[in-house]
């Protein structure tokens, strides 16, 4: 069945429930995104040819306890740094009009067309890298996604690093298979701590689930659930953490994987070329048609620079 309205039609209806003469999102979610910026995990970078991260991968081999005063020292140049150079992927959002659209669509009462479909465009293009963030292993035309950054056994061919040989480089992981309850909390804990890798360490500070299992920890949660007044009581919480890591739920995410990836910020993020990060370029006439083209694009790439502190709890 067609929807019962064209395009132009709808947009030039006389407003009467219309919020602020917008147009009613019906499709969008950009929930893991909406969050990875406000913790910082959308990282605005100086662009080059390949997004280029310096890794300090292993220990000073030539570290040791002198038996005597005189007992000599490594003299062997020290080798500690490696890199991984991930390829930008480039996001683009074209939208188009005719000059009859526009010349149509005017007034204050109506929906402005040219205002909605710009929204549109922006709902668009982070809706697309939230879907492509948590797409099938192999990722989407270059851009990589949470599958492959923490893989269920922690090895695979990530950035150009192969874990499997370099297995400073694997991810941590741990499966939840159908555990409930305190075994349920247990597993979070288990896969927290060791991406922590110590109580001092760098600890996560995201959580991104399946609506089941994070439904599945919250479920668990509920014995521990303490009321604040007599007067009011909630069956849920506003905010789930773990520890220090806010946990979050993401429709995009497989409900074949039933996974959660736990990461911190500082290592793991979206890096987006600081001068194509949700860039609108001019407005430009078709040569051949009596159209309009806009286009939204980005610049970006999924990517970390610390594997072994990120991981996926999976079934």
């Amino acid at each position: 069945m067609s929807v019962p309205f064209t395009q132009l039609v709808a947009s030039t209806y006389d407003a009467v429930v219309n919020e602020k003469n917008k147009a009613a999102d019906q499709w969008s979610d950009s929930s893991a995104l909406n969050y990875l910026e406000k913790m910082g995990g959308v990282k605005r970078v100086t662009p080059g040819a390949t997004l280029q991260m310096t890794l300090d991968y292993r220990v000073n081999s030539a570290a040791d306890f002198l038996a005597t005063d005189a007992t000599a020292t490594g003299t062997s140049k020290t080798d500690v740094l490696t890199a991984t150079g991930p390829s930008w992927a480039t996001l683009v959002v074209p939208t188009n009009w005719s000059f009859t659209d526009e010349a149509l669509n005017n007034g204050d009462s109506k929906i402005d067309l040219l205002a909605a479909l710009a929204d549109n465009a922006i709902a668009t293009h982070d809706y697309t890298i939230e879907q492509a963030m948590f797409a099938s292993t192999g990722g989407t035309d270059g851009f990589a996604t949470f599958q492959d950054l923490f893989t269920e056994d922690g090895t695979g061919t990530v950035q150009g690093i192969v874990a499997g040989t370099e297995t400073w480089w694997k991810n941590q992981f741990k499966d939840w298979g159908t555990d409930t309850g305190n075994t349920l909390l247990a597993d979070y804990n288990t896969l927290y701590f060791a991406c922590s890798k110590g109580s001092s360490g760098r600890q996560p500070n995201i959580i991104i689930g399946y609506p089941g299992i994070y439904g599945s920890f919250v479920a668990a949660l509920t014995p521990q659930q303490r009321f604040m007044s007599a007067q009011s009581a909630t069956s849920g919480f506003e905010e789930v953490k773990l520890i220090n890591a806010t946990y979050i739920f993401s429709a995009a995410i497989n409900s074949s994987t039933e996974s959660a990836y736990m990461f911190n910020t500082n290592d793991t993020a979206l890096f987006v070329a600081k001068t194509a990060w949700r860039k609108r370029r001019p407005a430009i006439d078709f040569s051949g048609a009596a159209m309009v083209n806009m286009k939204i694009f980005s610049v970006l790439q999924l990517a970390t620079r610390n594997r072994s502190r990120g991981g996926v709890l999976f079934s």
